[in-house]
């Protein structure tokens, strides 16, 4: 889920090698860390050393809620398939769903995609209608099922196709714009603590193919805010987080 964001700067003529030297950069940075964890945790004698039978502990592992800050409280929500995230027990007071909030762990498990036999049923209009619900309700501009922990790969957008909201069905990526046209965005997550701002690139459009509820085939072009938001959400639906496009020196340091 997304909020509403400000272009910063479009990137003109990012070569693949800078693009990669970032890249590896980041990359080399976590190595680092990894290869320190291991270190230490393969001389358990020494006095700063982990104690691996602790952290394998069930009873020192993260508890939930989580409480980040006296405004943030993390949610460990269940698994719901399509047809438990119809069912009155799984569907808030004002007709919506709930929403996942980080370190919840269903907010990093790919979303399945929608069967066949759905198509064309009330019960996945119903499904689409509850989606468009839940994001105009948080104020979002996009949402996938996936945040609401609903294991089916739909995907909402305040402007789709002819920039008016759209409930895409099974949507990807056919085509994007070339690497020169990258764009860099600032964006926050309402599934992330609103502190936590990232600079993302982004394609600075993209072709993206999906299915409506009715079962009719659809192909889109979409363009700057747009672009940004639908790549924003196809990465929740893949449990991807806007935190993995980001190094460890710009991480919050708790």
């Amino acid at each position: 889920m997304i909020l509403s964001m400000s272009l910063i700067f479009q990137i003109e003529g990012l070569s693949m090698s800078s693009s990669r030297r970032r890249f590896l950069h980041s990359s080399s940075d976590l190595v680092a860390l990894v290869t320190t964890v291991v270190a230490t945790t393969v001389h358990p004698n020494r006095s700063w050393g982990i104690d691996m039978d602790s952290i394998l502990d069930p009873s020192t592992t993260l508890k939930h809620p989580f409480v980040y800050s006296a405004d943030w409280t993390g949610t460990k929500l269940p698994l719901l398939t399509l047809e438990q995230a119809l069912q009155a027990e799984n569907i808030q007071p004002r007709g919506q769903w709930k929403m996942g909030r980080w370190p919840d762990p269903i907010l990093r498990r790919p979303a399945t995609k929608v069967d066949s036999r759905w198509l064309a049923t009330s019960s996945l209009q119903t499904a689409c209608e509850l989606l468009q619900r839940t994001a105009q309700a948080e104020g979002a501009v996009g949402l996938a099922a996936q945040q609401c922990a609903v294991d089916a790969r739909l995907l909402y957008l305040e402007k789709g196709g002819d920039r008016h909201p759209v409930v895409m069905v099974n949507p990807h990526i056919i085509g994007r714009s070339p690497e020169t046209q990258v764009m860099a965005w600032e964006e926050q997550c309402l599934v992330l603590p609103p502190t936590f701002v990232a600079t993302v690139l982004r394609d600075a459009w993209v072709d993206v193919a999906y299915t409506t509820w009715q079962g009719q085939q659809r192909k889109v072009r979409l363009y700057g805010e747009a672009s940004r938001c639908v790549q924003h959400e196809l990465d929740h639906d893949r449990g991807i987080l806007v935190t993995d496009h980001v190094g460890l020196e710009e991480l919050e340091s708790d």
